[in-house]
């Protein structure tokens, strides 16, 4: 099937769905999210890739616990 995908999901994106674009991907809103505290992140909200499809907020990135808990690869 031709058209959009979601680059979290890999699902199809409708017309009528409500996006984010990241780095020329699009997601969406339920799949832009923080990797280590799941909030759905905002247009204009200073976040870190780490991957292509993976995105952490500011507060987690800068919480030393944060990153000693998160595989960054997985």
């Amino acid at each position: 099937r031709f058209g959009t995908k979601c680059a979290g999901c890999l699902q199809g994106i409708s017309p009528s769905d409500l996006v984010r674009r990241a780095r020329s991907k699009v997601f969406h809103l339920n799949c832009f999210t923080c990797m280590v505290c799941n909030k759905q992140l905002s247009t204009g909200e200073e976040l870190y890739v780490i991957d292509e499809n993976k995105f952490v907020c500011k507060e987690d990135y800068m919480s030393a616990s944060a990153i000693k808990e998160v595989n960054l690869n997985s």
